[in-house]
């Protein structure tokens, strides 16, 4: 099994698959630029035969959004997660089934979407699985953002989609977490049940299938959907881990991460800016749309464009160089909270702690005991990771 993986998975480059994001962008002609988030076509692996089978019809509901049944024949492609978002509400109204995404989800098999799926269940841990499924997800779906939260002893699976409107967004999110779901009960047994479950939308007027499904506590109007599971279990051994498969695929995903664009020019100077900022406290969305030469309504709209919310840049950009600032060693911990903004070292001790699970003090300690990990999970990392780590 998985020396054919390896062996498929080698056969198909980085370069190919930066071609057919290219290529198959069948909702507006190939060859196109754009900018709307796109999701692999394996997403969809199995949804027309879905349909049929819960009474509706797939090849009815592919017309009235402008799509042919060949685009479905090949998982290789690409389609806008618009299309997909429609699709599936679509599928519900049609099929008279309003859990279908869920249903779909339920029944999806998490290694048909391919190299991401075999990295998580290859996992040393589901903590470190998540972990990896946040930084690569974008190679599968470029709306869709995966995080991992440690909150004393639970941990936080957290999982939500931008551009798209909550409620617009509960077909696909419901199929997301359910083959989330799947994935994690591959690695830790078929009968493995979360703490809780999370959505972003409101209930339904019926939940007698959700908490079947999950057969654990479901609530609805949360920030993000998520999977709220125990610390321990997050960081237990997934036992069918395959050490080789895992690095083999992480490589893989990594070469094709290089070749796809990088963070958007925009983006990157905002990051620049609120790094410029942080001495001087908390950094200011006017302050910031001043050093990229933008209004502050500007700055705002082109922000939501994209899906960011500035306040969640600045946390992002402050753990960011936390990590870099405590692996380098040279600044007492007052140094670095100051260097991030923090007013007191008190303030920065919580935020780190909301980040990592960890105050610096044992971040650093870690570090110190263990240099060939990331401070933050009791494994050791692989090459290209430590490389990163010292630099």
């Amino acid at each position: 099994m998985s020396e054919s993986i390896a062996h498929n998975v080698e056969h198909f480059g980085p370069a190919e698959l930066a071609e057919g994001k290219k290529e198959v962008l069948r909702d507006g002609g190939p060859g196109r630029a754009r900018k709307k988030p796109m999701i692999s076509l394996s997403a969809a692996t199995g949804l027309l035969d879905a349909i049929e089978a819960a009474g509706g019809n797939p090849d009815q509901i592919l017309h009235s959004l402008g799509l042919d049944r060949s685009l479905f024949s090949h998982s290789e492609g690409f389609i806008s997660c618009a299309v997909f978002d429609r699709l599936l509400q679509e599928a519900a109204r049609s099929t008279g089934d309003d859990r279908f995404g869920l249903h779909f989800g339920e029944h999806f098999n998490p290694k048909d979407i391919g190299a991401l799926a075999y990295v998580l269940l290859n996992s040393p841990t589901i903590k470190v699985g998540f972990e990896n499924v946040g930084r690569y997800l974008k190679v599968h779906n470029e709306a869709a953002r995966v995080s991992v939260a440690v909150e004393g002893e639970r941990v936080y699976l957290r999982y939500r989609l931008v551009d798209t409107p909550i409620e617009a967004a509960r077909q696909h999110n419901e199929y997301g977490v359910a083959l989330a779901l799947n994935a994690i009960r591959m690695m830790m047994g078929s009968q493995w049940v979360p703490l809780e479950v999370q959505f972003a939308h409101e209930a339904p007027d019926q939940i007698s299938e959700h908490l079947r499904v999950f057969g654990a506590p479901v609530l609805f109007g949360y920030e993000t959907n998520a999977f709220v599971i125990e610390r321990e279990v997050a960081e237990r051994q997934v036992p069918t881990a395959d050490q080789r498969l895992y690095r083999i695929l992480k490589r893989y995903l990594e070469h094709v991460l290089d070749e796809m664009p990088r963070e958007d020019e925009l983006l990157a100077s905002v990051r620049r800016a609120i790094a410029e900022s942080m001495r001087d406290g908390r950094p200011k969305l006017g302050r910031v749309a001043k050093k990229v030469a933008m209004s502050l309504c500007t700055l705002q709209r082109r922000l939501k464009e994209y899906g960011v919310d500035f306040n969640k840049l600045v946390d992002d950009t402050r753990r960011r160089f936390s990590l870099n600032y405590l692996r380098d060693g040279r600044h007492t911990l007052t140094e670095v909270a100051f260097l991030l903004g923090y007013s007191e070292l008190s303030a920065f001790n919580r935020a780190f702690k909301r980040w990592t699970g960890s105050t610096p003090l044992e971040y650093r300690r870690r570090l110190t005991r263990n240099p060939g990990t990331d401070g933050l999970s009791p494994y050791p990392l692989p090459e290209e990771q430590k490389l990163s780590a010292r630099s």
